[in-house]
């Protein structure tokens, strides 16, 4: 079947695109893997080529990256692309000087499964998708069932593999970027992801909504597969600031305020320019009100939390887990972290 997909493709030529900033060790990781699995592939006819942005990071990753793989497509950055600028700058990269077929978006703290570079190679040749974007999922190391990161489908993330009893492939709504395939008609039709509305996050999504909005599909898969290491820190890192507000690590009044800086730090998911931006991705241009408001509103909802029942704080965190489908042991950690009397 394999050599079938691949003898209809002439050469085909994929573009891996890796953002990084100060995690050599990771980064050094995921490169291994790639050319690992690339040089076990014994077909002549495709060709991948590694783009690395490496968002100007000062712990030799650059300098890593040039002694350990010079094949590497090496893109410097100056500190001030982010996640969504260094994917845009690979994209182009890869279209003006790399003649690519398909861009990979490939976050580098991650496992890939033992015959990635093989799956991404069928998907590709595989003319059912050719007008489509697909991703992949990763999967928690610990609770390999639970999906940390994949696709959304009405603003509910996929979280768990039962989802695809069915089917191998899944369409959603928009992707997370650790793992997307986008085939460079695509591109040419829509652009790049928007990057100064969306610096670090938001940017796969809105990727996936533009997309979807000219009339392209929007796929999961489950034969992209990956695992990665999602820690209890994790996972409170992505919590609503409602629920970290309440955990006993922020009582004091310092760590209060973080959560409160956090509403307009563009490193936390929370901010509020990224929240109204992705839910008014379609408008050029939001009203400074609306910021205003959102955050007035939210640390309103933060202080008048305190006044809440015990009954009431412990139900908006069985909302979360459930909505996550976190595994109840996680669950349990995370509420021995809280000054709540109960469980889970």
């Amino acid at each position: 079947m394999k050599n079938e997909l691949v003898t209809k493709l002439n050469l085909l030529i994929i573009a891996v695109i890796i953002p990084v900033r100060n995690r050599k060790t990771i980064t050094h990781n995921i490169l291994v893997q790639l050319y690992k699995q690339i040089s076990q592939l014994s077909d002549q006819i495709y060709k991948i080529n590694i783009v690395v942005v490496d968002d100007n990071s000062s712990d030799g990753t650059s300098e890593m990256i040039l002694n350990h793989f010079p094949e590497v497509h090496l893109i410097q950055g100056d500190g001030n692309l982010w996640w969504t600028g260094a994917i845009v700058q690979g994209m182009k990269y890869a279209v003006e000087k790399l003649n690519t077929h398909y861009i990979l978006w490939l976050n580098d703290d991650i496992y890939l499964s033992d015959n990635f570079i093989e799956k991404i190679l069928e998907l590709c040749s595989n003319d059912q998708f050719k007008d489509s974007i697909y991703g992949g999922f990763v999967r928690d190391n610990t609770y390999p069932d639970w999906i940390v990161y994949s696709g959304s489908i009405k603003n509910q993330i996929v979280q768990l593999t039962d989802n695809f009893s069915d089917s191998d492939i899944v369409e959603v709504d928009a992707l997370n970027g650790n793992i997307v395939i986008i085939p460079k008609e695509i591109v040419e039709k829509i652009g790049f992801p928007d990057q100064k509305r969306f610096l670090h996050y938001g940017g796969d999504y809105e990727f996936s909504y533009k997309a979807k909005s000219f009339g392209f599909k929007v796929l999961l898969s489950n034969q992209l597969i990956a695992q990665t290491d999602y820690t209890i820190d994790d996972f409170i890192r992505y919590m609503p600031p409602l629920l970290q507000w309440h955990l006993k690590c922020n009582q004091s009044w310092s760590k209060r305020f973080q959560i409160l800086k956090g509403l307009t730090n563009i490193k936390t998911n929370y901010n509020i320019w990224h929240m109204l931006n992705i839910i008014y991705w379609h408008k050029n241009k939001i009203p400074i009100y609306q910021y205003w408001f959102y955050y007035i509103k939210a640390i309103i909802k933060l202080l008048v939390s305190d006044f809440w029942s015990t009954e009431q704080i412990e139900q908006e965190f069985k909302n979360y887990f459930q909505q996550k489908k976190a595994p109840p042991e996680l669950a349990e950690a995370v509420m021995d972290r809280t000054q709540l009397k109960s469980g889970v």
